[in-house]
């Protein structure tokens, strides 16, 4: 697992828009797969706004882009 996402990662009872936060915080360039996989894993608990459905579906076209170029 890439390191930033195991520093910024998601805190037991924490917070999940805060966890959201400190990783996409952490990514300097385009976000890893395992990056993409931990802001999904996080947006997956919040409830279902139009706002993190987009941002789900936003997520899951990077991740199908960076999945082709593996």
């Amino acid at each position: 697992m890439n390191p930033r996402v195991r520093l910024c990662g998601m805190q037991p009872g924490g917070d999940p828009k805060a966890d959201i936060v400190r990783i996409a915080a952490s990514i300097d360039d385009i976000p890893t797969i395992e990056e993409t996989d931990a802001m999904l894993e996080v947006l997956r608990k919040l409830p279902r706004t139009a706002d993190t459905v987009k941002l789900i579906d936003d997520l899951l076209g990077i991740r199908s882009l960076l999945d082709a170029t593996c």
